[in-house]
């Protein structure tokens, strides 16, 4: 066995864990890719990607609800997007508990925002557990679906240090995306009269 396969069959799901937590959506697709290829046991991906996310949220949502007055909440809550995202679950709060992990520019301050404005643990659990499964799988069949394509139109690949360049190329250019989308958003906001930036995709 490849030390790169041995590596990834021993710690590629803590990987997908701690990787959702920091980067989000480009770790993911790269490790749907890598399920795609037999590199990586996709279900195991899901949950990882599943527990991942659904961990982070909840302690920002808790760090939200029970230490508004820390420095590091204080900061999330001076970001120009904050005071919408609080507009957003007052009056929509179920909805927007559901969609904020498809929402660009809010993933990490929504959780807090949410716990600031008194969403109810229990309500706010229920919902959140939902959204990460669905979350989990979309983002893994998404990478799952780049295998695919590739396959399609490359040929089968060989070689797993081809498949791991591969996944991070893509990881990487999903990264990049982003980047551009922010700087996009940020140039749109400046055009409309508004200043600042807003939270990063992760």
């Amino acid at each position: 066995m490849h030390w790169i396969e041995g590596f990834l069959a021993t710690y590629g799901l803590i990987v997908v864990y701690f990787g959702v937590i920091i980067e989000g959506d480009s770790v993911l697709i790269a490790a749907g890719f890598l399920a795609h290829q037999g590199v990586m046991d996709p279900y195991g991906v899901f949950l990882a990607a599943f527990a991942g996310s659904l961990t982070s949220d909840q302690l920002l949502y808790y760090l939200g609800r029970y230490f508004a007055d820390t420095r590091l909440v204080k900061k999330q809550v001076e970001r120009p997007a904050f005071a919408k995202v609080l507009e957003l679950i007052k009056t929509h709060r179920v909805l927007f508990i559901l969609g904020f992990r498809f929402t660009y520019g809010v993933r990490t301050i929504s959780p807090i925002a949410i716990g600031i404005a008194g969403v109810p643990a229990g309500l706010y659990t229920v919902l959140n557990v939902s959204a990460a499964i669905v979350w989990a799988a979309l983002i893994t069949g998404i990478g799952y679906l780049f295998g695919q394509l590739i396959e399609r139109y490359a040929g089968r690949l060989h070689g797993i240090e081809t498949k791991v360049v591969i996944a991070l190329a893509i990881g990487l250019a999903v990264v990049a995306a982003g980047h551009l989308g922010r700087r996009w958003f940020m140039r749109r906001q400046a055009s409309l009269g508004t200043t600042g930036s807003i939270d990063k995709s992760g």
